[in-house]
């Protein structure tokens, strides 16, 4: 019996010792509740004018993309937003120095903005100035980079990222952000149009086609998809197709910086 007792008494100084561990032992921590994603920040106004005006510019709607401008001039005239697609719109028609003054003045008065500087970049390739160009394009990217980093962004800051890194050569990362840009809303068009020319500089032609006809199925008047396409129906010997879209973005385009290389190029074609 002694023996049983001091087994029960040693079980039940066991079983108290437990309980008494249990019940010292710190309540764990709830974990932390899961951050909700916080929204992009709406587009104002005058971005609304603006990114609309400058994707009928990138397709060389000129009139259209003037008219709406001048339609809003009053009222949003002195925003960077109008100033980057007017500066735009002055580049389209070879006023470099009035382009130029507006782009920089812009990028200016909204330093953390990188629209107005990837449009700069483009102004100065067409003015062909490379280094300048490529300087326009790293700023951009290292502003859209930050925003990106800082929170939240709206989908025409993925574009711009997208964008300057097709002309920066970084495809991958290119192809990255234009994927997140089509996400978050904005113009698939302008969209395909930065793939297909991100295939066009790494030189892989029936990639680039497939993206350019994308462009064209979802608007038949984009006259630089035609240009580009045909370059590449070009490359791979394809000599009707590369007459048919020249020919088409001439007539869509006939003044655009690059209407002189569709000329050499026909004339070449057609010997």
């Amino acid at each position: 019996m002694r023996i049983i007792t001091r087994s029960a008494l040693t079980a039940g100084l066991t079983l108290g010792l437990c309980v008494a561990a249990v019940a010292q032992s710190p309540t764990p921590a709830p974990p932390p509740p899961t951050p909700i994603p916080q929204p992009a920040p709406p587009l104002t106004k005058a971005e609304r004018i603006a990114d609309r005006a400058i994707s009928l510019l990138v397709s060389w709607k000129l009139k259209a993309a003037e008219n709406l401008l001048a339609a809003n001039e009053q009222e949003l005239g002195q925003t960077p937003e109008y100033r980057t697609a007017l500066g735009y719109l002055r580049a389209t028609a070879g006023k470099w120095d009035q382009a130029t003054e507006l782009l920089r003045g812009a990028a200016t008065a909204k330093p953390a903005d990188p629209t107005a500087q990837y449009f700069l970049g483009e102004t100065m390739s067409w003015r062909q100035k490379p280094a300048d160009a490529d300087a326009a394009w790293k700023a951009a990217r290292s502003k859209a980079l930050a925003l990106i980093a800082a929170g939240p962004v709206n989908a025409r800051t993925h574009y711009c990222l997208g964008a300057a890194r097709v002309r920066l050569k970084e495809y991958n990362l290119a192809r990255t952000a234009l994927e997140l840009a089509r996400a978050g809303g904005f113009e698939p068009a302008l969209v395909d149009y930065q793939l297909g020319l991100s295939y066009t500089l790494e030189e892989r032609w029936q990639d680039a086609i497939a993206w350019f006809d994308k462009v064209i199925a979802k608007d038949a008047k984009f006259a630089h998809a035609y240009f580009y396409r045909g370059l590449a129906y070009g490359k791979l010997n394809q000599k009707d197709r590369l007459l048919v879209d020249l020919d088409l973005f001439l007539k869509l385009a006939p003044n655009a910086p690059e209407a002189g290389i569709a000329k050499a190029t026909l004339a070449a074609a057609q010997r």
